[in-house]
């Protein structure tokens, strides 16, 4: 069911959701900048500052994702992001009074509740703003707002970080406490100057249902404990491992509770491929969005307000100009060419892991900086196009459980494994050029995975979805 019949109701609630969505991403990547000022004062290591960024935020918003995935299928979308916006929001500005690592993986936890609460709402809403036809512009420019995010992490950060930089407290905390406001003010917008979308068909909560909260609930609550309680070199093998194990239990559930939702989603091979594909790119997407700054301080002595000025500014120009112009290469080749959304994915992906590469070999910043610019346009050429498979292929029906499907294994196997794993490296190896150049190798897995499912794509009778028995 459409949003609204209104054009200037559609433009409002689409500039709202994107104003939050690159609200998601400064908190959840501003910690990139902030990375060397936690570190040199709660005297952590690298390992610990991936699991932050990486396990202990990634797991909570995957499970969490899956309930609330389904809940945006049935619910008030518009109320879902803005509650979850409050949520993250005040998480963020917390985590300003952490005092030690435990209590910073809470305050992340509590970023990926916020996260959960509203994602697959959001990106569900803005399945139904736009037509089939220019499905990858629209969400290419909606994608483009992760960019947008992600920079203004690193320029607020670096700024925030130079301004008090002579404070007798550590300049990290307050870049926290200006991070979380917009949130806040982007869920007031959609409160007072959106219209809430129409009444849409609900049922009322089922036992099994109940049953999954419980699951889940307790899942996120033990995951976070375990990094509380434990050193990342066991607490995050072992919060991956429940996550695994759960995400197991929730698909079979899901296979016998609700057969037509399980056969437009995982049940199939196409969906299934496009989440693997995905779940390699990010695991190295993430990894150098979050180790990039940190490596640029340490290799070449650049300091917190000229590498949140020049990355920051990078990461928000390259994401930009490759998201649209990726969105745009997409459609039209989509229109030639069945596949043609899969092969723009595939020759992005392949452009970024190249540029990963040569940027984590650079000594010379310049080059590292051209290897950088490079990056962010590849990682922006498939954003939005990924979003658009994903909605290419999954009924409107189920896109709420399909996308917190595809976000729970993507999330725990990319940023919840990428930035640690990176981290371990390069406490092991002693070079984080070493450590991120390594993990570009899960990107040939992403390719393969990309290049069967155009096989697939090329073959629209093998996509028709299954119909359940009975």
């Amino acid at each position: 069911m459409p949003i609204s019949p209104h054009k200037s109701t559609r433009i409002g609630i689409f500039l709202g959701v994107c104003w939050l969505y690159a609200c998601i991403h400064l908190d959840r990547q501003i910690l990139g900048i902030l990375a060397e000022s936690v570190k040199s004062d709660l005297h952590l290591r690298d390992r610990q500052l991936g699991a932050l960024t990486g396990s202990a935020f990634s797991i909570v918003y995957a499970l969490l994702g899956l309930y609330f995935g389904n809940m945006a299928d049935r619910s008030d979308r518009l109320r879902l992001v803005r509650v979850g916006a409050y949520v993250w929001s005040l998480s963020c500005i917390g985590a300003a009074f952490a005092s030690d690592y435990s209590s910073l993986v809470a305050s992340r936890a509590g970023v990926a509740v916020g996260e959960a609460i509203a994602t697959a709402a959001a990106v569900s809403v803005i399945a139904e703003l736009a037509g089939e036809r220019y499905r990858a512009r629209l969400a290419s420019l909606f994608l483009t707002s992760a960019f947008i995010g992600a920079g203004a992490a690193a320029l607020v950060g670096g700024a925030i970080l130079d301004l008090f930089r002579h404070a007798t407290f550590a300049a990290w905390r307050p870049a926290l406490l200006v991070a979380g406001a917009p949130g806040i003010l982007g869920a007031i917008y959609l409160r007072f100057f959106c219209a809430a979308e129409p009444v849409r068909p609900r049922r009322l909560r089922t036992r099994q249902e109940n049953v999954n909260i419980a699951v889940l609930v307790g899942a996120s609550l033990g995951a976070v404990v375990l990094q509380v309680r434990l050193p990342p070199s066991w607490a995050v093998p072992l919060a991956i491992t429940l996550a695994a194990m759960v995400a197991i239990w929730w698909a079979q559930r899901l296979r016998v509770a609700d057969p037509p939702a399980y056969l437009a989603t995982l049940g199939r091979q196409p969906f299934r491929l496009l989440v693997a594909a995905f779940a390699a790119v990010l695991f190295v997407d993430y990894a150098a969005g979050f180790w990039f700054i940190p490596f640029a301080q340490r290799r070449f002595g650049v300091g917190a307000t000229a590498a949140g000025a020049q990355l920051g500014g990078l990461l928000i120009g390259g994401g930009i100009i490759g998201c649209l112009l990726g969105g745009w290469i997409a459609d039209r080749w989509h229109r030639a060419h069945r596949a043609g959304r899969a092969y723009t994915a595939l020759l992005a992906v392949l452009v970024e892991g190249a540029a990963i590469w040569l940027a984590a070999g650079q000594t010379n910043y310049h080059a590292f900086l051209a290897a950088f610019t490079v990056l962010c346009l590849g990682s922006g050429g498939w954003t939005g196009v990924a979003a658009a498979l994903a909605l290419d292929l999954l009924p409107p029906e189920h896109r709420g459980t399909g996308t917190a499907a595809y976000f729970l294994v993507t999330t725990v196997l990319g940023p919840g494994l990428g930035p640690f794993l990176v981290g371990l490296g390069s406490d092991a190896f002693g070079s984080l050029g070493t450590a991120l150049a390594a993990s570009c190798a899960t990107m040939v897995l992403g390719v393969i995975a990309l290049l069967k499912l155009t096989w697939w794509i090329n073959r629209p009778a093998l996509l028709k979805i299954p119909t359940a028995p009975g």
